[in-house]
């Protein structure tokens, strides 16, 4: 899109267009379905061998069965290495989070009238897996944002999953994380073999009731392929960012939000849209050659919403105080960070939101990892008193459908 100071700035209506291209095969293509398909299989049969099997070709050689499970008593003892102020820095992360999730607690609802009561209550999952990727390094902030929300709802055993370490060692900042969440164990795998291994258990892991968190797009097609066994948070695909940038925007600032964007990998992509060519020339120059940025020109900051809002984007960031103005123009986006000091890097961290995030323009209906995502919901009817009036509606209504057993039923209530 970008060579050196020459940039090609598209008109707002080709946006729909190159989304759909840029999105394209969504979170996982036939490649990673199949590969993952043969991985889900063969853990099944095999289980702890099976993962083993993947652990040694692409994370470490030389792992052995015993270097797969971490008990949380191990995992103590690593987080005590954890430097002063990753410790610290991680802490404020996990009360801001906490925070706000705590707000997220679901609560019972009920109905009352002289028939009796209904009620709609909430129980906490047993047994959660969360999944942690890793880069170069660790990813405790993952581990804050999966683990959170389950430790809010109430879960009763939290397991984490994260690929293992090319020389085995454990990250002692991922362990202080999983410290906080108190997590039962860590399982030192990843992709479709950890969701596996999660859905269906082996001899060292129990099958667990959901599973929640990021992954490559192997992990996501092996979400999908098991999501008839266990409950699943999201597919989600590639990381993505639009931008809405008024006049007043800082450009060095705007080039950094475009640059984190890419440092997701696999197929992460950002937009800049804006009704300021010079911003938007002034904001490619800072670009490196072949970087996944697209500029977008837009008639005005309105319409530049609306758009970014029909984009259904897992990020949008409003730059500038003009474009903060429209914030309520965007209406369906998995975050939205309002104003020039809302950079969306802090609500990978420290802003308290959770950064697990629909992709791939699921947001039109996808929310947030949430407290309610470990949460299952059981209705109750307590029926009393003068039922007259519902038996002869329920009957009314059964013996329409043709279901007379149901209508005697409720008539033999009478």
């Amino acid at each position: 899109m970008t060579r050196g100071d020459a940039i090609t700035v598209r008109p707002l209506s080709e946006l729909p267009r190159d989304l759909a291209r840029l999105r394209r095969g969504g979170a996982f293509g036939a490649l990673e379905r199949d590969a993952a398909r043969t991985i889900v299989d063969d853990v099944r049969r095999r289980g702890d061998a099976a993962v083993l099997a993947t652990v040694r070709r692409f994370d470490r050689a030389g792992a052995r069965a015993r270097d797969l499970v971490v008990e949380r008593r191990a995992i103590r003892h690593a987080a005590d290495a954890c430097p002063r102020d990753v410790r610290a820095a991680l802490d404020l992360a996990y009360r801001r989070i906490r925070a706000f999730h705590e707000r997220q607690r679901p609560r019972a609802v009920q109905t009352r009238d002289a028939a009796g009561v209904v009620r709609l209550i909430p129980t906490a999952l047993d047994h959660v897996g969360a999944l942690v990727p890793r880069g170069a390094t660790a990813y405790p902030s993952t581990a804050l944002m999966t683990g959170v929300p389950a430790q809010v709802a109430g879960v009763g055993e939290l397991v984490a999953a994260s690929p293992m370490s090319r020389d085995g060692s454990l990250d002692a900042a991922l362990a202080y994380a999983l410290v906080l969440v108190d997590a039962k164990l860590l399982y030192r795998a990843g992709g479709a073999a950890a969701v596996a291994a999660l859905a269906y258990g082996t001899r060292s892991l129990a099958r667990v009731d959901k599973i929640v968190g990021p992954g490559n797009a192997y992990a996501t097609a092996a979400k999908w392929l098991v999501s008839a066994d266990v409950g699943i948070d999201a597919l989600q695909g590639p990381s993505e960012l639009v931008v809405v940038a008024s006049r007043d925007a800082h450009h060095e600032a705007l080039a950094l939000d475009l640059l984190a964007q890419a440092e997701h990998g696999g197929g992460a992509f950002a937009v800049l849209i804006s009704n300021e060519a010079p911003l938007l020339r002034e904001v490619a120059k800072r670009m490196p050659p072949r970087s996944r940025v697209h500029f977008y020109r837009a008639p005005d900051l309105s319409a530049a919403a609306r758009a970014a809002s029909d984009a259904a984007a897992e990020h949008v960031l409003l730059a500038g105080h003009g474009a903060a103005r429209v914030a309520d123009e965007v209406r369906t986006a998995g975050a939205v960070f309002v104003g020039e000091r809302s950079a969306v890097a802090f609500g990978d961290y420290v802003a308290g939101s959770n950064h697990s995030l629909p992709t791939g323009g699921t947001a039109r209906w996808s929310s947030p990892l949430r407290v309610e995502d470990f949460v299952r919901w059981t209705s109750r009817v307590e029926l009393r008193g003068d039922l007259g009036a519902l038996v002869r509606a329920g009957t009314a209504i059964a013996r329409h459908e043709g279901m007379r057993h149901h209508a005697g039923s409720m008539e033999v209530r009478t």
